[in-house]
C-alpha cells in the first residue's frame, strides 16, 4: 500500500472514529478525551488509535474501560458508514505525549522562577 494512501485512511479513519466515539453514553462525563493520533500497520489489518484524559487517573480508566468496551460497535459503524473493503481492528492505546509536555513545561517554568 501507498504511503499516501495509508495517511489518508489514517486521517479518514481518526475522523470516523471521532463522530463515533461521541454515540458512547457516559464518554464525555468526567474528563475530556482527545484522540491524538492514529496508526495503521503496514498490512492494513490493526489500527492504533492514541487518545489522552485530562482529568484524574481513575477518569483514564473509566475512559480506557469505555473505548475497549465499545471498540467493536465502534468498528461496525466504520464498516456502515465507509466505502471500503476491510476495516483494520481498533486498538486503544493511551497517550501519555501530553502528560510528559506538562511534566516538562513545569521544569521550564521553576526554572525560569529561580532565575
Amino acid at each position: 500500500m501507498g504511503v499516501k494512501r495509508n495517511q489518508r485512511l489514517k486521517e479518514l479513519f481518526l475522523q470516523e472514529i471521532s463522530t463515533a466515539i461521541l454515540t458512547i453514553n457516559g464518554i464525555n462525563a468526567n474528563g475530556i478525551l482527545t484522540l491524538t493520533g492514529t496508526e495503521l500497520t503496514k498490512d492494513s489489518k490493526v489500527l492504533y488509535v492514541y487518545y489522552s484524559v485530562l482529568g484524574t487517573e481513575a477518569e483514564r480508566q473509566r475512559k480506557e474501560h469505555l473505548l475497549k468496551a465499545n471498540s467493536r460497535e465502534i468498528r461496525t459503524q466504520l464498516f456502515k458508514r465507509l466505502c471500503i473493503k476491510n476495516v483494520p481492528e481498533l486498538v486503544f492505546k493511551f497517550d501519555e505525549t501530553p502528560e510528559k509536555a506538562a511534566h516538562i513545561e513545569g521544569i521550564f517554568k521553576q526554572i525560569r522562577s529561580e532565575e
